[in-house]
């Protein structure tokens, strides 16, 4: 946990959280039905494979656990942490979320792809009470050509005292990180797609896309 000046930012968070198979979750408890976003669809082209980046945007946490469903099932769910490989429960979650699928197929049959997609961040800007984050490297194995990317920022506002709790919330949503993350298939060394984020408490959003690898790159 990142320590900082006050109870909110000490207890503030920001990673990119978790790295499940699309396929194994059920998307209406994972996402929740209401959005606070309209879904965004990029489009990427490579010498091998042809990629589709869906981007969902679910409403913000006001102190609910953190947790994926799967379909298998779906009565069960396991919670998350804020920190990248690390098990244990969130029960207080107070943040925003976005949720990226990748669908990746070859681009010479357009059946799905046995690939991986690696993943370089970098905090470009941040807000400047917080503690500084190092990069950070991560990899998505595919299953049936499908693969998902879970971002969270928020805190777990289950330590708090009640009668704080609303002015905590209302204090959290001063920080904000930038960040910039490049996506590379299997061992390219040129990423497919850049992609900077902006992260606070009550919103994730996509600041800009480039595609380095392919300039037919598309938003829907």
């Amino acid at each position: 946990m990142e320590r900082e000046g006050t109870l909110t930012t000490e207890l503030l968070m920001a990673a990119l959280v978790t790295i499940l198979p699309l396929c194994a979750l059920d998307p209406d408890r994972t996402l929740g039905k209401t959005e606070a976003l309209p879904d965004s669809v990029y489009g990427f082209s490579t010498a091998k494979y042809d990629v589709r980046m869906r981007v969902r945007f679910p409403a913000p946490y006001q102190g609910k656990r953190l947790s994926v469903y799967h379909s298998a099932d779906p009565a069960s769910g396991d919670c998350l942490s804020t920190w990248t490989g690390v098990s244990g429960c969130i029960d207080g979650f107070v943040g925003a979320l976005a949720v990226v699928t990748f669908a990746v197929t070859r681009a010479d049959s357009g059946k799905p792809a046995a690939a991986s997609i690696r993943e370089a961040v970098t905090v470009v800007e941040q807000s400047p009470d917080m503690a500084v984050r190092p990069p950070f490297n991560m990899t998505i194995k595919l299953v049936g050509g499908i693969g998902s990317d879970l971002q969270a920022f928020g805190y777990d506002e289950s330590p708090v005292p009640e009668v704080k709790r609303a002015a905590e919330r209302e204090a959290a949503k001063a920080p904000w990180r930038r960040y910039r993350q490049e996506l590379y298939l299997d061992k390219d060394r040129q990423p497919f797609a850049v992609v900077e984020w902006l992260h606070t408490t009550t919103r994730i959003r996509i600041l800009r896309v480039d595609a380095p690898a392919s300039p037919l790159a598309n938003r829907r």
